[in-house]
C-alpha cells in the first residue's frame, strides 16, 4: 500500500471517528434527559465517554490487531495533546481563567492518576487484572465527582438537548455511533499501521503524534468553542476530565480486552506524559490564568515534543 493511499485511509478513519463520536454525544445526551438525569449526571458520564470514545475505540481496535504500541501510544499521545496543544490553542483564542477547585482539587487529582497509570505501565506490560483496577478507579472517580461537587455544571450540552425527539431516535443515534467508531477505529488503525510501516516509523510514534491528534479532535473542538463563548470552567474542565477518563477507562477497558505490552522505547513517552501534567499543575498553582503568552508557549512544547518524537526517536529511519 502506497504512503498516499495509507494517508487517506488514516484521514477516512478519523472523520468517521469524529462524526460517530458526534451522533454518540448528542444521541446519548438526549436519551440521559429521557431518563431524568441531571445536566451534570450527563456531562460526568455522556461528555466524559463522548469526547474519549475515539480513543477507547481505537484502543481497542488497534490491540485487537495486536498493535498494543499504537493503543498505549495514543493513550498517553492524547493526554500530551489535550493538555499542551488544546489548551495552547485555547489560551490563543482567549484567556482561560482556571476555578479554585479545579486548580487545587482536579487537576492535581489529574496527576494522581497519571502517576498511578506510570506505576502500572512502567514494566511494559498492563494485564487484565490491572485493567480492571484502572476502571475501578474510573467509578470511584465518579462518585467521587457526583458526591463532592454541589452544583450542577452545565457542559455545553444545551444543543445537543434543545430538541428532545422521541426515545426511539436516540437509541438509534446511541448504536450507529457505536457502530461508527468501530468501523472508524478499524480503518484509522489499519491507515495508521501501513503508514508507519510505509515510513520505517514504529507505530507506538505513530499513536503518540498522528493518532493521539485525531483522536483529541473532539477535545480541541470543545476546547474551541468554549473558549469563543467564555465558559472557561468548561474549557479546563472538559480536558482534565478527558486525560482521567483516558487512563482510567480507555487504558483500562483496552487491557481488559486483551493486555497491553509496551516497547521499552515508548518508556521516554509516559515521563513526557506525567512531566506536562505536573508542570502544568504547578503553573495554574502559581498563575491561575492560561494568558495568550502561556498558549504560545503550551504550543511550542507540543511542536517540540512532535519533533522529538520522529527526529529523536531511534526507531525511526
Amino acid at each position: 500500500m502506497t504512503q498516499v493511499l495509507s494517508i487517506i485511509i488514516l484521514l477516512v478513519g478519523l472523520a468517521v471517528l469524529i462524526v460517530a463520536a458526534d451522533i454518540l454525544v448528542r444521541g446519548s445526551a438526549q436519551l440521559a434527559k429521557h431518563l431524568g438525569l441531571s445536566p451534570f449526571a450527563i456531562g460526568v458520564t455522556v461528555v466524559a465517554f463522548g469526547t474519549s470514545a475515539p480513543e477507547l475505540f481505537a484502543c481497542i481496535g488497534a490491540a485487537i490487531q495486536g498493535e498494543t504500541d499504537l493503543a498505549i501510544g495514543n493513550v498517553v499521545g492524547s493526554n500530551i495533546a489535550n493538555i499542551a496543544l488544546i489548551l495552547g490553542i485555547g489560551g490563543l483564542i482567549m484567556p482561560i481563567a482556571v476555578h479554585k477547585r479545579v486548580r487545587f482539587v482536579e487537576i492535581p487529582l489529574m496527576c494522581m492518576v497519571t502517576l498511578g497509570a506510570i506505576a502500572i505501565l512502567i514494566d511494559g506490560v498492563v494485564t487484565r487484572f490491572e485493567g480492571g483496577v484502572l476502571f475501578a478507579g474510573l467509578i470511584a472517580y465518579v462518585t467521587y465527582i457526583v458526591r463532592t461537587h454541589k452544583e450542577d455544571i452545565e457542559h455545553g450540552l444545551e444543543d445537543a438537548v434543545a430538541k428532545i425527539k422521541p426515545m426511539w431516535i436516540d437509541i438509534i443515534y446511541v448504536f450507529a455511533g457505536i457502530a461508527g467508531l468501530g468501523l472508524g477505529a478499524k480503518v484509522l488503525v489499519l491507515g495508521s499501521v501501513d503508514l508507519a510501516e510505509s515510513m520505517g516509523i514504529p507505530a507506538g510514534v505513530i499513536g503518540t503524534t498522528i493518532v493521539a491528534f485525531g483522536t483529541s479532535v473532539p477535545e480541541l473542538a470543545a476546547t474551541i468553542r468554549a473558549a469563543i463563548s467564555k465558559q472557561i470552567d468548561m474549557a479546563v474542565g472538559n480536558i482534565v476530565g478527558s486525560n482521567v477518563f483516558n487512563l482510567l477507562s480507555v487504558l483500562g477497558v483496552t487491557a481488559m480486552v486483551k493486555p497491553l505490552i509496551m516497547d521499552p522505547s515508548m518508556s521516554w513517552h509516559l515521563w513526557a506524559m506525567l512531566g506536562v501534567a505536573l508542570l502544568f499543575m504547578v503553573w495554574i498553582l502559581v498563575r491561575p490564568v492560561i494568558a495568550r503568552w502561556s498558549g504560545l508557549i503550551l504550543l511550542t512544547g507540543y511542536l517540540a515534543y512532535v519533533v522529538v518524537s520522529y527526529i529523536g526517536n531511534p526507531g525511526v529511519s
